[in-house]
């Protein structure tokens, strides 16, 4: 994928997670859990990690393209209830 391409933004169908993928080995993830969201930087180092970001990035799977809005507005939300 071309370097200029990122940050690229997906979910997870069914909703609980989205993800912001800044490069092929390092993605920022928001979990849902009750009410709650919850922030995970990942860099993907081991296999079954960089596995994950190339479905991902293809839409394999249970993946779907997230509105880059939606990741800020959930992330200022995130920060909020801390």
């Amino acid at each position: 994928m071309d370097p200029e391409a990122y940050p690229v933004y997906r979910c997870l169908v069914g909703g609980g997670h989205y993800y912001r993928i800044d490069r092929p080995d390092h993605f920022e993830e928001l979990q849902r859990i009750g009410s709650r969201w919850l922030y995970h930087a990942v860099d993907a180092k081991a296999y079954p990690e960089q596995l994950r970001v190339r479905e991902m990035l293809s839409l394999d799977g249970p993946y779907d393209v997230l509105d880059p809005q939606e990741w800020s507005r959930t992330l200022d939300l995130a920060r909020a209830l801390r």
